[in-house]
């Protein structure tokens, strides 16, 4: 029973591994940012619509958000006690759409967390971007 209930555990920290460990790449305006995805039922609903491309536009002067939602809606809940950081890539439930956060935002249980800048530096690039961009979404086949 012992060895039954350790190889239980260690199959689902195995299988959480490999959803809190996928990178994925963002590549815009000649250059490339490296986001972890989170492990949660929305990051995989996310992960399983890739690649994709998407034209990002500032909004609020918060976060960069795609101007179109995602091909196939997410069917995931968002979480109210999720707390929106700067370098968060996220879902907006009643648009559709996901965004990268590059200032603080508050709490809403329409923003499903998808994952996080692995550089926390790579904020600095889509900050400087004044203008709408296109964005290619893949997963990072070189890790």
């Amino acid at each position: 029973m012992q060895k039954m209930r350790i190889l239980a555990i260690l199959l689902i920290c195995f299988q959480g591994g490999l959803m809190a460990n996928e990178i994925i790449v963002f590549e815009f305006e000649g250059q490339s940012v490296e986001l972890r995805l989170a492990h949660s039922e929305g990051a995989k609903e996310f992960l399983a619509q890739l690649p994709l491309r998407l034209e990002f536009s500032d909004f609020a002067r918060k976060e960069k958000i795609a101007r179109a939602g995602l091909p196939k809606a997410l069917r995931a809940k968002g979480d109210r006690a999720y707390q929106p950081q700067i370098g968060d890539l996220f879902y907006y439930k009643p648009w559709g759409n996901i965004g990268i956060f590059y200032e603080i935002q508050p709490a809403s249980s329409d923003l499903i967390l998808l994952g996080k800048l692995t550089n926390p530096n790579d904020i600095e690039k889509f900050k400087a971007l004044k203008k709408d961009f296109w964005v290619k979404i893949d997963i990072n086949n070189d890790k």
